[in-house]
């Protein structure tokens, strides 16, 4: 199970230069754990809402402009959760939003 302090701390990794420098059209990341979510596998899920600062980005050309939220998620979140402590029983759903307050893309897992 995830604590409170490691779920703080993965948002302060992923907020810091590592994802911008990686994606610059990435303006913040919030992670949220839905407490009350267990599968039968005993794994809870976490919200990822992708803030982006590019109002040229949508769903069509995301990934031409290399901007690619699966990888974002998968790898690296999933990979920077270790460095916490984080189990990795975990299934993530995001929103990628736009500058605009529009939604570009989502996922659920």
């Amino acid at each position: 199970m995830m604590k409170d302090f490691q779920l703080i701390g993965l948002e302060k990794l992923l907020n810091s230069d590592t994802i911008n420098k990686i994606y610059p059209m990435v303006d913040h990341i919030d992670i949220r754990m839905d407490e009350d979510f267990v599968t039968p596998r005993g794994n809870r899920r976490l919200d990822v809402d992708i803030f982006l600062n590019d109002p040229t980005i949508t769903e069509k050309n995301m990934y031409d402009n290399d901007f690619d939220p699966h990888y974002l998620v998968d790898y690296h979140i999933k990979n920077y959760s270790r460095y916490l402590g984080i189990e990795n029983k975990f299934i993530i759903n995001f929103i990628v939003w736009g500058p605009d307050g529009n939604i570009i893309y989502s996922w659920k897992d």
